[in-house]
């Protein structure tokens, strides 16, 4: 979608969505208990989309931060400003032993009940993980493993949140999510954190990538069995949007999630990464930035990561060469995950061939003016052959950017809070199902991730 002669700060959604998208209707056709306001009709995502989020609808516009006149803008004011004041959310934090070896962590989002008062008390501490810094530990405590309040028989509907690369809960892209649909929309919230990633400590000579979906799958299955009565939702940012969409891809029909929602996907990952390193603002600014993000969690985190041999060799030699993304998955992520370099993980890593295994809902927002992962090779024939994905490209937005005015509000965050709540009410508690009787659905097999473990060892 290219629009031309409007002000640049004019925002203009287009929906990419199949002829034919999936319609949910009640699975009870002899009673008149669960037809809704549509009746026995049912209703498909872009129709709730344009009853309950019309922001989201094919055609609707907007305006964003007129200073912000492009996508460079948006992305960088995200970058230089952390709006600490705005979407202020408190965190306790649960730690994950993975099976397969490391720690993860997840953060929920709790109730303000006093945290000055609450910090006189002894708190527990993980024997692998931090104490939180200054800037954290107002914010930030951690659960204890028998804690009762990680377990309950409620039936909140639970958001699950992937952040960015080498971000976290603490991010604002993610509290203004977080902090919306918790205070205004009764769903409880967590944030997956990536291993070494928002004050977590690596504890094992591992790191993540794109399409590493072993430790959210590990996740999940644990979410489940602590909260068996929520129904849970995801949503992913960025390179987090990657691993969701290939988890999601690789569970199929065999999902625990009723809706999810990706944001700024780097969907061929192959072809984002020729974008950055190819474009000047790419291959000067972004690129580095990200590269320097990167090597500051590495540097962390060394003295764990050398315990991998291979890997002590690699830094030793090359840790002070690395400038780009590129080279650090080259001459790190890539041959840690088995990859003969980054080439080979970026192909076979990238979302976009997960896509037609999606037995989810979901829904992707794009904007074209992304200047870190590109527009050019989003994935519109793999939406627009499965019936349960749909694809929203906006005009203008940045990555993972779309401010609204200068005090950090973001467009995206009250209608995709709406659209997740409505979906809940209208579809999940009503009980409707997807009617899969003229649906043409893609082949489910896609290209297998090297990375993931069989599913036998992850549950």
């Amino acid at each position: 979608m290219r629009v031309k002669g409007l002000l640049p700060n004019f925002l203009i959604v287009h929906q990419v969505v199949s002829e034919n998208p999936i319609e949910f209707k009640s699975s009870d056709k002899g009673k008149n208990g669960n037809k809704g306001k549509n009746g026995n009709k049912g209703i498909t995502i872009p129709e709730l989309i344009k009853r309950e989020a019309p922001e989201l609808a094919d055609g609707a516009t907007d305006t964003l931060y007129g200073l912000l006149v492009n996508g460079h803008l948006q992305t960088a004011y995200g970058s230089v400003r952390r709006f600490e004041k705005r979407d202020k959310v408190q965190y306790k934090r649960m730690v994950l032993k993975y099976p397969h070896g490391g720690e993860g962590t997840v953060d929920f989002a709790v109730k303000d009940t006093g945290i000055t008062k609450i910090k006189k008390k002894k708190e527990y501490m993980p024997a692998n993980q931090p104490m939180f810094d200054m800037n954290l530990k107002i914010k930030y405590s951690y659960y204890s493993p028998d804690d009762p309040k990680l377990k309950s028989a409620d039936t909140k509907p639970m958001l699950i949140l992937l952040h960015g690369l080498t971000g976290g809960s603490r991010e604002s892209y993610v509290r203004a999510v977080v902090h919306e649909i918790t205070t205004k929309y009764d769903f409880e919230a967590c944030v997956f954190n990536a291993r070494g990633c928002c004050y977590s400590a690596i504890t094992t000579p591992l790191l993540y990538n794109g399409g590493w979906t072993n430790d959210i799958r590990y996740c999940i299955n644990d979410l489940r069995k602590r909260f068996p009565n929520r129904k849970f939702y995801m949503m992913g940012f960025s390179l987090g949007a990657s691993i969701m969409t290939n988890y999601l891809g690789e569970e199929s029909d065999r999902t625990k999630i009723e809706c999810a929602i990706s944001m700024s996907n780097p969907f061929d990952l192959f072809n984002s990464s020729y974008f950055i390193n190819n474009t000047p603002m790419g291959s000067r600014f972004y690129s580095p930035a990200l590269g320097q993000n990167l090597l500051r969690m590495i540097r962390n985190h060394i003295s764990v990561l050398e315990e991998n041999p291979d890997f002590k060799a690699v830094l030793d030699q090359n840790l002070d060469k690395i400038r780009t993304v590129k080279q650090f998955d080259n001459l790190l992520t890539g041959p840690m995950f088995g990859y003969k370099n980054a080439e080979e993980y970026y192909k076979n890593a990238s979302s976009c061939k997960r896509i037609p295994g999606i037995r989810t809902p979901f829904v992707a927002l794009h904007a074209m003016d992304d200047p870190i992962v590109g527009s050019d090779h989003l994935p519109i024939s793999q939406v627009k052959s499965n019936p349960y994905t749909m694809l929203l490209e906006t005009s203008t937005g940045g990555h993972v950017g779309w401010f609204k005015d200068s005090s950090g509000k973001r467009w995206y965050t009250e209608p995709i809070c709406k659209f997740l709540k409505a979906f809940h009410d209208e579809i999940t508690v009503k009980g409707l199902k997807p009617d899969l009787n003229n649906a043409k659905l893609p082949n489910p097999k896609c290209e297998s991730i090297a990375t993931t473990f069989p599913l036998k060892v992850v549950e």
